[in-house]
């Protein structure tokens, strides 16, 4: 499923045998995760070694890092993804695109630089969470001399087990998941479930180079677009300890994480990690005001 074009997605969802034309009201652009690299730090050592860079789960954090951030009774979090933003840019910047609202406008991450997200495993990002400093999302800026240096966690992360993925950056597309329309009648319920198969069916076979996949099919992490546990829970929390400034302001899913593979055990039973902010903290760079979410409640 092709990102480039918005019209032919709405086209493929109007089409008689997706019959779905009302999902094409909530298109979003995504950044997909892919993850065909081997795992492990000498990936990322090698890519550099040839003046390249690249994102990745899990893994070292970046320096400069005073010291390892630690929740409020002292336990160290873990490193979760480091996004290389360079990359993001250039896929939104494509030349692939040809519509003047494709990808559609809205607020961005740092056109340079990294996103760095950590977490505390065992904080789920409920109201009462936010005194607990159970996560830290936090922009790296990159001069263009050197690349940041990579730092190791402290002895004392206790992890279910050591993860370390490279993954590049693919440019999709992302519908609302069939969980936001539960309360649907019927016909659209099982349109958007059809849909969201051939999105994920679509995402797994990107990731493994293959034509197509078999079932089971499973969610792929990535950057925008829709929660793959369904929006109505999040926002409810957002509201909460995130209200909006104002009618123009909305919220945007800066990462979302699967725990099916590479992270399998880290998000509590089959969870989707999901790092939530703003449209205006992110137009701003206040990621100190992201939320972040382990959401085992689909």
């Amino acid at each position: 499923m092709p990102g480039t074009s918005r019209e032919r997605i709405r086209e493929w969802l109007a089409s008689p045998e997706i019959d779905a034309e009302f999902l094409g009201e909530d298109l979003k652009f995504t950044l997909v995760l892919l993850d065909q690299y081997e795992p492990g730090v000498d990936r990322i050592l090698a890519e550099r070694a040839e003046l390249g860079e690249l994102s990745w789960l899990g893994g070292p954090a970046l320096g400069p890092l005073e010291q390892w951030p630690r929740n409020v009774d002292g336990e160290p979090l873990a490193h979760i993804a480091t996004i290389h933003l360079s990359e993001a840019q250039a896929l939104l910047e494509s030349d692939d695109f040809t519509e003047a609202d494709w990808p559609e406008p809205g607020a961005r991450l740092p056109e340079s630089g990294y996103l760095e997200v950590f977490h505390h495993l065992g904080t789920y990002g409920n109201p009462e969470d936010e005194d607990t400093a159970g996560w830290l999302v936090r922009y790296v800026p990159f001069p263009g001399e050197e690349f940041p240096p990579l730092i190791s966690a402290p002895d004392d992360l206790d992890l279910p087990h050591e993860v370390c993925q490279p993954v590049l950056l693919g440019a999709g597309v992302s519908l609302p998941r069939s969980v936001d329309f539960v309360d649907a009648d019927e016909a659209r319920f099982a349109a958007a479930e059809r849909v969201q198969e051939e999105l994920y069916a679509t995402w797994m076979a990107w990731r493994r180079g293959v034509e197509a996949v078999t079932d089971p099919v499973l969610p792929t992490s990535h950057v925008y677009g829709h929660s793959d546990a369904g929006t109505g829970y999040a926002h409810d929390i957002l509201h909460q300890v995130r209200p909006l400034t104002g009618s123009e302001d909305a919220y945007v899913l800066v990462l979302s994480v699967e725990s099916w593979t590479h992270f399998d055990g880290w998000f509590g039973d089959a969870g989707n990690f999901e790092v939530w902010m703003r449209a205006s903290d992110l137009r701003s760079g206040q990621f100190d005001q992201a939320w972040c979410m382990i959401r085992t409640d689909h």
